[in-house]
């Protein structure tokens, strides 16, 4: 089937899976054997019972029962709490898989929607987490209660407990399922739909990840907010797992004395008083498990549905990655000239298109691009980043053809900073320390920290640039963030800088903030993708992708 084989696949992404579902064997077998137990225990107890019983060993049957029942349920709590844990590591794991593989596609991140996020992140694998621990225990623990309680109705008498199991089949076709509070529904799904957002804006600024080479450092973070995430989803899940397990043991109870008082009035002599309570409390027992196992091929599929979602994007060929240069290492930091020489680009999926074109950019020259379609303007920005290939033409910087410059090196050499980017829950300095600068030495990023007008704040803060904002119950301003992601660029002293407001905007009027773009954009090229008056008066000349066929010249930037 392709669910066993979808199933099988995600256990085996880790090798010591095999070592937990022993151990989840060992625990529900003892659950199983403890369970198939009891009816004799019951037997006994209603005999002694009765005038003519045993006292002394009426009073140490309550005491075996209370000791097999508590055997259960420490069982079934170790069986849940080792089946969580396993499928807690496999989740994580996949989590950070799926977000490696959307990071590692920059061009095609900032197309998915938040309930798009949601469904790779939250919803298939809440399904497949909840549906897996049924189905684990279903396999393990119910199969062998039914298995010993069989045993013991067909011991006692094997025509009517043949009948009796006919009866149950037709029975539980019943649904018969506990529920989650909803309320703590509710509140989950607030938890994921606020780090789907997270997740959609580190997305929407893949560009910005691509270039610094942070991936590594997004995925530690969102690792670290999964990891809270699901030791509240733990702690949720073992409080509810535990009221079921009471739920169960107490239905157990009333019904055993219902058929205690029933079997106190049974005059057939075709089962002993012993028999018949055994009988019956076996019956009783056998439904519940009997009640997974008629879901088990319902648990299979809905393990398969979540296992196709995840799978579906683990094994999607990166077609859209960018393509390495086999050329050599460009180390030195380029002066930033860029020439684009009948250059055009197609698109008919997105609708975009550029007719063919000419533009020469000159070193140290700001341009805005101001066209009233925000994604024609980010379109020329990744065909300088290599985001996105032209149909015609070719684009230089520095005179050298950019497809021949290494990843490496063209990362290096450009900055994209978005206005709206979220900072890691890390400290200050880590977060100017960023991506492919996360090694540099404190001297550096305290530089970078002046530069940006960003230590204005940061000499306030409790531990200054080593403060982690969220323990210390820390919120930076929009300003205050956007002079930090300044000071991260800085740091990393590209050539060119891309000023993205296309979906956000600086602050510009703030002084700090106004004065830390002024020093970043000093003695370097720069794109800047708006066209308010206050980004427009950072730039030298004004550009529109969408009026090019007029053939004009304004000082060092020409347009055929």
């Amino acid at each position: 089937m392709i669910q066993i084989g979808l199933l099988k696949r995600f256990l085996t992404r880790n090798g010591s899976c095999w070592v937990f579902l022993i151990l989840i064997l060992i625990i529900n077998g003892l659950a199983a054997l403890s369970a198939s137990l009891i009816p004799f225990v019951a037997g006994q107890l209603f005999v002694q019972i009765l005038p003519g019983g045993n006292q002394q060993l009426l009073q140490a049957l309550p005491l075996v029962l209370a000791v097999l029942l508590l055997t259960i349920v420490i069982a079934n709590w170790s069986g849940y709490y080792v089946t969580y844990r396993l499928l807690d590591r496999l989740i994580l794991d996949v989590r950070i898989e799926v977000l490696k593989k959307l990071l590692a596609l920059p061009p095609t991140c900032s197309g998915f929607s938040v309930n798009t996020i949601s469904l790779y992140f939250f919803e298939s694998i809440e399904k497949l987490r909840c549906n897996a621990v049924k189905l684990t225990t279903c396999l393990s623990r119910d199969f062998s209660v039914v298995i010993g309680l069989f045993a013991v109705m067909i011991g006692l008498n094997p025509d009517i407990s043949l009948l009796i199991f006919m009866m149950l089949v037709i029975m539980l076709f019943v649904r018969q399922i506990f529920y989650v509070g909803a309320h703590q529904q509710n509140i989950l799904l607030q938890r994921h739909h606020k780090i789907s957002g997270m997740l959609l804006r580190i997305l929407s600024h893949s560009r910005v990840v691509y270039l610094d080479k942070s991936c590594k450092q997004e995925t530690e973070h969102f690792r670290n907010v999964f990891k809270r995430l699901q030791l509240a989803s733990l702690k949720q899940f073992y409080q509810i797992k535990l009221l079921e397990l009471l739920a169960v043991i107490f239905l157990i109870g009333i019904v055993t004395g219902f058929f205690y008082y029933f079997l106190q009035q049974l005059v057939l002599n075709l089962l002993t008083v012993e028999d018949a309570v055994i009988f019956f409390t076996a019956v009783l027992m056998l439904v519940f498990p009997l009640r997974q196992l008629f879901r088990v091929n319902f648990l299979l599929q809905q393990c398969g549905e979540a296992l196709h979602i995840i799978f579906s994007l683990l094994d999607k060929d990166p077609a859209g990655m960018i393509a390495e240069s086999t050329d050599t290492a460009w180390s030195e930091r380029a002066q930033g000239k860029l020439k684009f020489e009948a250059v055009s680009y197609e698109n008919r999926r997105k609708n975009l298109w550029l007719p063919s074109f000419d533009l020469e950019i000159a070193s140290r020259e700001k341009i805005a691009l101001i066209s009233r379609n925000s994604y024609i303007n980010k379109l020329l920005a990744d065909l300088v980043c290599r985001f996105e290939q032209p149909l015609t033409g070719r684009i230089l910087l520095d005179g050298k053809d950019i497809n021949r410059i290494d990843h490496a090196g063209l990362c290096d050499n450009i900055a994209w900073i978005s206005p709206d980017e979220d900072l890691l829950s890390d400290s200050v300095a880590a977060n100017i320390a960023y991506g492919s600068s996360r090694c540099s030495e404190e001297i550096a990023v305290t530089t970078a920290a002046h530069a940006s007008q960003a230590m204005e704040f940061i000499c306030k803060l409790p531990h200054g640039l080593q403060t982690e904002p969220e323990k210390c119950g820390v919120v930076f301003s929009d300003n205050q963030r956007q002079r930090i992601l300044i000071a991260r660029a800085l740091l990393k002293n590209p050539g060119i800088i891309i000023l993205d407001e296309s979906a956000a905007c600086f602050d510009t009027d703030n002084v700090f903030l106004m004065r830390a773009l002024h020093v970043l954009l000093r003695n370097r090229t720069a794109l800047i993708l708006s066209s308010r008056p206050a980004m427009l008066d950072l730039a030298d000349q004004t550009f529109d992708p969408e009026n090019m066929n007029t053939s004009f010249t304004i000082n060092q930037i020409s347009v055929e």
